[in-house]
């Protein structure tokens, strides 16, 4: 590999369009909100790193050069090709090891395997992943962490006195009863409009939120859902959270057709009368029973002090057998923080600004904008270019 490439680069987000559940935090975040190609659009998340991310070459996210890309959630799948920009599929190809790492390499091959996503939303389905070491023809694990910087409403796992068999029974019951009323719709006998009006009625009645946990979180939590088998959900109230659910999540790059067993669609669907299939039979042989696997409190990560200086506060915030996350926060303008690499390095800037430095180059980076850093630079440095400025390292 060419040594100039073993720089830091800009990461170039893929902003997904959500118009039913997105909003304009991230677009605002990232100083775009006035951007015409943004202008009216509800933004739902913005992919900040997968194997399909392309990599800019402007030394700055204030650039005119600069900007995000529309995708939708079929497009996100595919490798886009950018002007001034690099796929980083094709950085790794040249140099696997000096891009991501040997132990990236030797534990997950030549590809970049984590997901990292800024997301806005609202309601989601009741779902899970299939627990880390079990075999399935069709569905694969998917450990993922949250990081909420604003109160948020979840679900996470079942509640305790739960009777799993009539949890089961009811989401069962409902689907059979939705799927009824779809066919309704899809024939012309039964309009939409009075289809949502029944569906409404049903989900009332069967109520599967009895029997999940129900829990605001407040900003700065860190849910670790990486062990899997766990039930969670994001949940709605706009008087609550007028902002839906904010948060930076990093996960394993698995795609959800793969790996999202579903129980309860909210009562979703499509006007031509179409129902998201779920897999209730699947979610209930997956789902980890045990008392500890359904207490919220079990997946609360604390942040552990790993440096504090007169320069800033080094915390480890997330550290799992797939990935960790590290919190670095600057109290001042000009202050220096250094590290060494033997795996890649992704820097997000959540408030403030920073310039990164490696192998010889620099990189201004604003907020809700992020790096890459090959782990072939051997070593970087973040100068805080702003006060009280607060930077996310995933690895």
């Amino acid at each position: 590999m060419d040594t100039k490439q073993l720089r830091p680069y800009l990461v170039i987000p893929k902003l997904i369009e959500q118009p039913t559940w997105g909003g304009t935090y991230i677009a605002e975040s990232k100083k775009w909100q006035d951007t015409p190609y943004l202008a009216g659009k509800k933004i739902g998340q913005s992919y900040e790193l997968y194997d399909k991310s392309n990599l800019s070459f402007a030394l700055s996210s204030e650039e005119a050069q600069f900007s995000g890309e529309i995708a939708d959630n079929k497009s996100v799948e595919q490798q886009s090709v950018i002007p001034n920009s690099m796929a980083l599929a094709d950085l790794i190809a040249a140099d696997p090891d000096a891009v991501l790492g040997k132990r990236i390499v030797s534990t997950y091959g030549a590809k970049m395997h984590l997901l990292l996503k800024f997301t806005q939303a609202l309601g989601n389905s009741f779902q899970l992943h299939i627990p880390d070491g079990v075999k399935n023809d069709r569905w694969k694990p998917k450990p993922e962490s949250w990081y909420y910087f604003e109160p948020g409403l979840i679900t996470c796992g079942v509640r305790k006195d739960v009777d799993w068999g009539a949890y089961e029974g009811a989401v069962t019951k409902l689907d059979t009863e939705m799927q009824s009323v779809a066919a309704r719709v899809r024939d012309g006998s039964l309009s939409y409009e009075d289809a949502k009006t029944l569906i409404a009625k049903l989900v009332k009645e069967a109520n599967p939120w009895q029997y999940v946990n129900v829990l605001r979180v407040e900003k700065g939590t860190l849910l670790d859902l990486s062990p899997c088998g766990i039930h969670h959900s994001w949940e709605e109230d706009l008087a609550a959270i007028p902002l839906g659910n904010v948060l930076y999540e990093i996960q394993l790059n698995v795609m959800d057709d793969v790996a999202t067993l579903r129980s309860f669609d909210k009562g979703k669907i499509s006007k031509d009368g179409k129902l998201r299939p779920l897999q209730i039979a699947e979610y209930f042989a997956y789902a980890d029973r045990s008392p500890a696997a359904n207490d919220p409190k079990t997946h609360m990560r604390e942040a552990k002090n790993v440096a504090q200086t007169s320069a800033y506060t080094h915390d480890r915030i997330l550290e799992t057998k797939y990935y960790s996350m590290d919190r670095v926060t600057f109290g001042k303008s000009g202050s220096l923080f250094e590290s060494a690499l033997e795996t890649f390095r992704h820097v997000f800037v959540k408030s403030g600004a920073m310039t990164v430095a490696a192998g010889g180059v620099s990189v201004t980076v604003t907020t809700g904008h992020s790096v890459f850093i090959p782990a072939g630079c051997a070593a970087y440095t973040i100068t805080s270019s702003l006060p009280d400025t607060e930077v996310l390292i995933s690895y």
